[in-house]
């Protein structure tokens, strides 16, 4: 990650809590401000480390994952965040995009959240190692200032 004026990299370690949600949105908004980010790039940022973080709560926790952390940095001119837990290997990659419903009465209620983070990030990488899932989120910038 390539440093900029301000904090360059910002971490941020929570507890296994949708209360938490609110801090991670926060943590989000004060470093994209710090980082001189378009307000476009700040909501995608929070938008996708929200519900990154909501599925590692809502589906890994029974698997290990006790805390999360999360990572904000510059990679080059896209801004990466870096979601870290340690839940049972899931590489969001892997999952198929949800049929569209033909009509409102055949639409489902969820499933919606991988998709919509692959469409709010510009690229994604994953890999699981020493027990842990390491996604990463990458978001495009300008160059840091």
């Amino acid at each position: 990650m390539t440093p900029a004026a301000g904090e360059p990299r910002a971490s941020l370690i929570v507890d296994n809590a949708l209360c938490e949600l609110p801090r991670i949105s926060a943590w989000v908004h004060d470093w994209a401000e710090g980082q001189h980010l378009p307000e476009r790039v700040a909501h995608n940022l929070d938008l996708c480390s929200t519900e990154v973080v909501t599925n590692i709560m809502t589906h890994a926790a029974g698997d290990g994952a006790q805390s999360i952390l999360l990572r904000l940095g510059w990679q080059g001119d896209e801004v990466a965040l870096e979601v870290v837990d340690e839940g049972r290997a899931f590489d969001l990659r892997q999952v198929p995009e949800p049929a569209r419903a033909t009509s409102l009465r055949d639409a489902k209620v969820g499933g919606w959240g991988i998709p919509m983070v692959r469409h709010f990030s510009d690229g994604v990488r994953y890999r699981h190692e020493d027990g842990r899932n390491r996604l990463t989120l990458l978001f495009r910038a300008a160059a840091p200032p």
